[in-house]
């Protein structure tokens, strides 16, 4: 029989793998998210309010000589290394190219090159050292924006990475904001963002028709997908865009949606938001509030019954404004930045989309507006972890399970892993099959918090396994 697992956190006989709330890891992947707390005072700043911003430190300060990485952000801003986003990141530029690597910057025509940041440099005078300079190019564009928010790595062959976040390098994007960022080690993925790269930095942003799109919906495949993958870039061409994969992909969904998106203005998402509810999919979502009124906006009609032919609904559900669950969203602006979605995370065809793009017109469909980028990504363990994130900006579960975990054989071992967000106590329950009453397995389990894999003693994958909460 095959094993799903409805949730579980399991203190059993032996810790394989555990890790920090807000970071990750897999074979060739980490997600970090953010934890905010509307505070951006120096002694206010914690490590998980900066998880993102310190995640991409460590990638630039892990370059040596000889090695490349090319960055790309719309915004940055935030000149303190303890409470801001650019003043650790120009430090850690610098020490990169004191040891001769190579670093590629480019960023949004608003961003003020000449800001001094952690104090003594700037992005204008890094590129003018006299040794080994930054590369730096500015969009110059009359309209659209480049919007990236994305770091490329290249270590040598196998070893090549890409940072794609919803998040900008600022202090506010960190200390005020919800926000994700995937890092991936795939040399695939990596050419395609490079291709991508490659053109900005020769000048070919969004407008200039020359930009080549070859790249776009280039194929991927990370350890652990039941199929492949592949990224989209924007603006698109030939008729080809994200928002047609995101729709299909949607019209597809059997069970359930989750979703963070920070703009979505686009009538077909919201009709096929309303189809997929129509014919029972479970569907949960946050918009910040900041967006629900704004032009164009979906928010409306989502929660309007007269939308729907059943009693079975999108729920809008209210993020934290703290990520400590003190207060909820009362209007900051942009509280939740994310652009992220997870269709069927407990399906045998879990899929998730996330990115730089807001889903509006002028990020998804449109031959000149934005630079923007997005994977569609169809891995397992990635949706339940996004779909972890969901819980934790909200304090809401949208199924019945406490925590989401799986099954996995190791070097003949079966291992249960799982992710959990709080150390709240709770008995784990096992049954062989669900129509059987169940037993419990482990009474009491508390202390631990983010990523955790255990043993156990079973010898094939057939069994369950549920949380129930003291």
């Amino acid at each position: 029989m095959t094993s799903r697992v409805l949730g579980l956190w399991v203190l059993s006989l032996g810790l394989a793998a555990s890790a920090r709330a807000v970071s990750v890891t897999g074979a060739d992947w980490v997600i970090h998210y953010n934890l905010p707390d509307q505070s951006s005072t120096i002694g206010s700043a914690t490590a998980d309010e900066y998880a993102i911003r310190d995640a991409l430190v460590a990638r630039i300060n892990a370059l040596q000589a000889g090695q490349t990485s090319i960055l790309a952000t719309y915004t940055f801003s935030g000149s303190n290394t303890i409470a801001g986003g650019a003043g650790a990141i120009v430090n850690a530029m610098s020490d990169a190219l004191d040891r001769g690597a190579t670093v590629k910057f480019v960023v949004g025509r608003d961003v003020n090159t000449n800001d001094l940041n952690g104090g003594t440099n700037s992005l204008a005078s890094l590129g003018r050292r006299g040794v080994n300079p930054l590369v730096l190019v500015q969009d110059d564009s009359a309209a659209g924006i480049m919007h990236d928010k994305l770091g490329l790595f290249d270590y040598g062959p196998s070893n090549r990475w890409v940072f794609i976040a919803s998040w900008n390098f600022t202090g506010a994007a960190s200390s005020e904001q919800w926000n994700t960022a995937l890092e991936a080690r795939n040399d695939a993925l990596h050419a395609a963002y490079l291709l991508e790269m490659k053109e900005l930095l020769a000048g070919r942003f969004h407008e200039d028709p020359a930009k080549s799109h070859a790249h776009d919906g280039s194929g991927f495949r990370l350890n652990g997908s039941w199929d492949g993958s592949w990224v989209r870039f924007a603006p698109c061409a030939n008729g080809s865009n994200a928002l047609t994969d995101i729709t299909n992909l949607m019209h597809r969904a059997e069970d359930e949606i989750v979703f963070a998106l920070n703009q979505v203005t686009r009538p077909l998402v919201q009709s096929q938001l309303v189809a997929a509810a129509n014919r029972g999919v479970r569907i949960h979502g946050v918009i910040p509030q900041s967006d629900w009124y704004a032009p164009y906006s979906i928010y409306p009609a989502l929660t309007n019954p007269a939308s729907y032919l059943t009693t079975n609904v999108v729920h809008i559900v209210a993020p934290y404004s703290r990520a400590d669950g003190s207060t909820y969203d009362s209007g900051e602006p942009d509280l939740v930045h994310e652009k992220w979605m997870v269709i069927d995370p407990w399906g045998l065809r879990p899929v998730v989309i996330h990115g730089s793009a807001n889903w509006t017109a002028a990020a998804l469909t449109s031959t000149s507006d934005n630079d923007e980028n997005l994977v569609f990504i169809r891995h397992r363990e990635l949706a339940r972890i996004f779909y972890a994130q969901f819980k934790r900006m909200t304090g809401t579960w949208t199924n019945r399970a406490d925590f989401w975990c799986d099954l996995d054989r190791t070097n003949g071992t079966w291992r249960v892993s799982l992710w959990t967000t709080d150390t709240n106590e709770f008995t784990i329950e096992q049954a062989s099959c669900l129509t059987t009453s169940w037993s419990a397995w482990t009474r009491g389990a508390t202390g631990c918090v983010g990523r955790v894999a255990f043993t156990t003693n079973l010898t094939d994958s057939s069994g369950f396994f549920r949380a129930r909460r003291k």
